[in-house]
Formats: C-alpha cells, sequence, structure tokens
C-alpha cells in the first residue's frame, strides 16, 4: 500500500478529532499540542487534530507545520482561512467540525482543547469517551480541571440568571451565584461523574450526533463570550445533559496569558450575556436596563477615583462609559 493510500484509509477510520482554536499564544501552543497528541495514544480509536488557526502572527503556524511533520501520528490539519473569512472563536469550533466531519465519514467525537489546557492523566480521555458510550443522554464531558500547581479551576457554571447579571461578574462570583455545586456524584470505572448545566469547552468531549443536533455554535450571536454556555442550553433544551468527571491531571491554565481575543472581554460579556438571557429566559429580561444602568453608574464614579493611578483602571472606567451608553439598546452599538 502506497503512502497515499494508508493516509487515506486512516482517515477513513477516524471517529475522534481534536478541535483546537490558535490565536498568538505560542509559548503556551508548544504545550498544548504534544500534550493532546500524547494523550491520544492512549485511545482505542483512529484520531486526528484539526487546529483552526485565525490569524497568528506569533509564530505558531510555523511551529504547528514543524511539529506535525515530525510525527506520524496523529494527523495534524491546520486550517488558515482568508482574512475574510469568520475567524471567531465559535465560528472556528464549527469550521473546524464541518471540515472534520466532510473528511472523516466515521467521525463520533469532538474533543475541544484549547491552548491553555493540557493532560497529564492520560486516562482521563479514554474513560470520558467510556462514560459517553455507556449513558446516551450525555451530550457531553469536561473534566473538574485543575491549574498548574494543582488548584481546582473552574469547570462550568449554573445556567445564566438574571440577578447574577444584575450584580455583576465580580460580585456574582464572590456570592457564588454561578457556581455550580453538583449535587450528586455517580461512581465510574474508579472515579465519580455528575451532571452540570454548563461545562466550558476547555476541555470537552462531545458527541458529534448532539452536536448536529443543535447546528453547532451560534456565531452570530455568541462569537466569543457565552458561546459554550448557549450552546449548553441548546443542548439542555433538546433533552441532553453535559456532565464532568471528576479526575485529576487535566490542566486548564493560561499562565497569566490573556488571550488576544479577550482585549474586548467586558464589552463582549455584558452583550452577549443579555442576549443568552434575552433567549433562554425571556424577554421579562428587559426590565433589567434601569437597573444595570444604575450599576454601571456606581461602578463609573468609583473608577474615576482610582484611574488616576491604574491604566488597568482607566480602561475599565471607559468600558463602563460604553456600557452605560449602549445598555438601554441591549449593548449593541
Amino acid at each position: 500500500m502506497s503512502e497515499r493510500e494508508s493516509l487515506l484509509a486512516q482517515q477513513v477510520q477516524v471517529e475522534l478529532a481534536v478541535i483546537i482554536n490558535s490565536f498568538n499564544r505560542l509559548s503556551l501552543l508548544r504545550e498544548a499540542l504534544p500534550s493532546v497528541t500524547q494523550a491520544l495514544k492512549q485511545t482505542p480509536i483512529e484520531s486526528a487534530v484539526i487546529i483552526f488557526e485565525a490569524g497568528s502572527t506569533d509564530g505558531s503556524v510555523q511551529f504547528i507545520e514543524d511539529y506535525s511533520a515530525n510525527i506520524q501520528q496523529p494527523q495534524i490539519i491546520c486550517l488558515c482561512p482568508s482574512a475574510d473569512t469568520d475567524r471567531s472563536f465559535s465560528a472556528g469550533c464549527n469550521f473546524a467540525v464541518q471540515f472534520a466531519a466532510q473528511k472523516f465519514p466515521r467521525l463520533k467525537w469532538c474533543f475541544f482543547f484549547e491552548t491553555d489546557n493540557l493532560i497529564k492523566n492520560e486516562s482521563a480521555l479514554p474513560l470520558a469517551m467510556k462514560l459517553l458510550e455507556q449513558e446516551e443522554n450525555l451530550a457531553a464531558v469536561g473534566f473538574t480541571v485543575e491549574t498548574y500547581d494543582g488548584r481546582k479551576a473552574g469547570f462550568g457554571s449554573r445556567f445564566p440568571t438574571p440577578l447574577a447579571f444584575l450584580v455583576g461578574q465580580q460580585l456574582s462570583q464572590r456570592l457564588g451565584l454561578q457556581q455550580m455545586k453538583i449535587s450528586q456524584w455517580h461512581p465510574f470505572l474508579g472515579v465519580r461523574w455528575g451532571v452540570s448545566d454548563v461545562v466550558f469547552t476547555s476541555p470537552l468531549l462531545v458527541r458529534y450526533s448532539a452536536w448536529q443536533s443543535t447546528g453547532g455554535m451560534d456565531t452570530a450571536r455568541f462569537p466569543y463570550s457565552d458561546c459554550d454556555s448557549d450552546w449548553c442550553w441548546r443542548v439542555y433544551e433538546k433533552g441532553f445533559r453535559v456532565a464532568v468527571l471528576d479526575v485529576p491531571g487535566v490542566i486548564h491554565d493560561n499562565k497569566m496569558q490573556a488571550s488576544a481575543w479577550s482585549g474586548n472581554r467586558v464589552i463582549n460579556f455584558h452583550q452577549a450575556r443579555f442576549r443568552l438571557l434575552l433567549m433562554h429566559r425571556g424577554q421579562g429580561i428587559v426590565l433589567l436596563k434601569p437597573l444595570l444602568f444604575l450599576r454601571h453608574g456606581l461602578e463609573f464614579f468609583l473608577l474615576i477615583f482610582i484611574s488616576c493611578c491604574s491604566e488597568r483602571a482607566t480602561k475599565s472606567l471607559e468600558n463602563r462609559a460604553i456600557l452605560s451608553k449602549t445598555v438601554f439598546k441591549g449593548y449593541e452599538d
């Protein structure tokens, strides 16, 4: 069998596609890509890695090409769409999954893996696959992720509520309004799993048929913020559930390297969260606009006092001014 015939035969057998969004985080990608390719060696099925390259200028593309040229398996494919293509996070996920589905006719699982993820526990991914095989009502399985020093990181959240949105992200977090507390854990092959409202795509193993049933992520409404929350909510409305597997050794830690997508995080969050609540909680959310305006005003005047000695506070001050101006339009421009 020729090399080309061997590659085609391998593609036909691929059932698991790793989906990675890459954008200007080369230092993290250097660790993430070898980590996930090593983890794939423990899975009993053929797999491939699909990387959606959103226009990095830090050498990420060259690293991907060099790394993939030096390993035989799994196959690594780097997608570099043109600048006029939607290269948002959710669009990248959809684009990569669609590519994988067309290239690999037996595609069964999509493993969303971000550049700030690592897998030190090589049994984690096979366990997640076995759990999805056993529990047919589960659309996806995430993990109780950790930071590099072993501290627990956030794996997901409750479905957002108007109250949590009204009081703001920081106060909501301190009050635990969005914290997902799993009430019932189920034993499974020496570990345990539980159902969560939202599990973040960092990382997340998704049943491809469930992804198909929702049409993927909503790129128009949620290009960045809340794209995973919306997807989990739509999955829930279709009768599926998402779960988290409690295993050690799955890392989510950006080492204080914020994504280049995060420059407008505050604005994007409010815009997306208002859309999310409007879609899934109903029109009553519009009644919060005067109270949200009041919160932004209070935050604005508070930030005036500290902006003189903090560049970060100055940026926050600008954001609050924008939020105050747009809140009555649902944060739309």
